[in-house]
């Protein structure tokens, strides 16, 4: 007697499903993508005061050589945020690493600002896009009552990735010229693309909406969820709203208030963190500190950045996260103001940065855990590429608004007051959010850890 097809819920098994080996797989495989974003990012921070040098750069014209990539991320959150919902989460990542690998190398051959700014655009372009997609297929993956710390440890990979690209500047752009950092920042990403082709798994919500069931879909789940006893002829389907991958589904209902103070959110902290990132190097050594030191200044800013990460997900576990994150959005515009009394010391800098950090820098890392929950999965790359656009936009003004506040050469501590006070609005903006937890896009088996069962359907 042949076995009846089974129908099952995709959303109610990966969120039901014991965290096994593969949720660690797509993890690590995430973490490395946002640890390679992460250096891409920076690097041009890492590398300014010889770049400049060598291209007679001069601080009124450093503002938009910052910002070229930035504009790029912001294109490319919007863009390949949407391509991820219409052509899978895999496929647009590993194009995305691809693109700003390759980018990032080329870097080495410019010789002039206009190939600088083109070849940071482009590279941009492939940073934007990459984030939003890795965000999104590891909410996918993860099981309900994992998924914010999951999505957390995945994006403290951006600040691993700073903090690994700050230890190797501070001696490789010394020794070896700028050029030799933009050979380990292009060369490592394209290598994570053949591992990625090779291993990275493509969201299982994302097969079930296109149809891409069956055999490929069976055995997928199986490996996140032994239990199911998946076969190629069962039913698979989502029970959750699927309205389309389109910009108006991010303001039905009351998704409209928690995005566009989301929105409010990403776009102040990133302009925040990439002035600091790009300019804070550049303002210490004017004021005399080694370049070396300087660059030591971004180490501790990332070792905050991870740690706090990591204080932050501990306590959001235990705590509204709403909440908590709106605490370190506002201990966050302290800490960035203290920068500023430090008066370009090292000592006294780097401690303030730490605690940048181990705040603001996490506070980055939290906006996502609740990004994803907001929306539902067929807008959900989508709704966290637009908030990550956003943030884009934000980082392309801080950098150019450093830019225009040195020509008007002012005290030190000036930079840091008015670049530290517009945090407190992001923590007005997050506690404002209505709260989304777990139980508006899960399900009760997910919550309870119960797992539901297959509906049975006759032949």
């Amino acid at each position: 007697m042949t076995e009846s097809p089974r129908t099952w819920d995709v959303a109610d098994r990966l969120n039901a499903a014991p965290l096994g080996s593969w949720h660690w797989v797509v993890l690590a495989l995430t973490f490395a993508v946002a640890a390679v974003d992460g250096l891409d990012a920076q690097i041009i921070g890492f590398t300014a005061p010889q770049l400049a040098a060598e291209l007679g750069i001069g601080n009124d014209r450093l503002g938009p050589v910052f910002s070229a990539a930035l504009l790029g991320m912001t294109g490319g959150a919007l863009l390949f945020g949407g391509l991820g919902d219409r052509l899978g989460r895999r496929r647009t990542l590993i194009f995305c690493v691809l693109l700003f690998g390759g980018g990032t190398l080329l870097t080495v051959f410019a010789h002039s600002v206009q190939a600088l700014l083109v070849l940071r655009l482009v590279t941009g372009l492939g940073l934007g896009g990459a984030l939003p997609n890795a965000v999104t297929l590891m909410a996918e993956c993860a099981p309900a009552r994992h998924r914010p710390l999951l999505v957390t440890l995945m994006y403290i990979g951006f600040s691993v990735g700073g903090l690994f690209g700050g230890v190797v500047a501070e001696a490789l752009v010394v020794e070896h010229g700028w050029r030799a950092m933009f050979y380990v920042g292009g060369g490592l990403p394209l290598g994570l693309a053949l591992v990625l082709w090779w291993l990275l798994p493509e969201s299982p919500h994302y097969l079930t909406r296109t149809g891409a069931g069956g055999e490929r879909l069976a055995r997928l789940l199986g490996r996140f969820d032994r239990a199911g006893g998946y076969a190629p002829h069962d039913r698979y389907v989502l029970a959750e709203a699927a309205p389309g991958a389109r910009l108006s589904a991010l303001f039905e209902g009351q998704r409209r208030r928690n995005t566009l103070l989301l929105w409010l959110a990403f776009f102040i902290n990133l302009l925040v963190l990439f002035f600091l990132l790009n300019w804070l190097p550049k303002l210490l050594v004017d004021h005399g500190v080694s370049l070396a030191l300087a660059i030591r200044t971004t180490v501790m800013f990332n070792i905050g950045g991870v740690l706090g990460a990591l204080v932050l997900a501990w306590l959001s576990s235990r705590y509204n996260p709403r909440r908590m994150l709106a605490t370190f959005f506002a201990l966050g515009a302290v800490s960035i103001m203290a920068i500023g009394f430090g008066d370009g010391h090292f000592l006294p800098v780097a401690m303030a940065c730490l605690a940048t950090g181990l705040f603001a820098g996490a506070a980055q890392v939290g906006l996502y855990p609740i990004a994803t929950q907001v929306y539902p999965s067929a807008v959900r790359a989508t709704g966290v590429g637009w908030a990550q656009a956003w943030g884009r936009i934000g980082s392309i003004f801080g950098p150019l608004a450093g830019g225009w506040l040195a020509v008007l050469e002012p005290q030190f501590v000036v930079y840091f007051l008015l670049f530290g006070a517009p945090l407190l609005l992001a923590a007005a903006a997050i506690a404002a959010m209505h709260d989304v937890g777990v139980a508006e896009h899960q399900y009760d088996g997910a919550a309870t850890g119960r797992h539901p069962q297959p509906e049975e359907r006759q032949p």
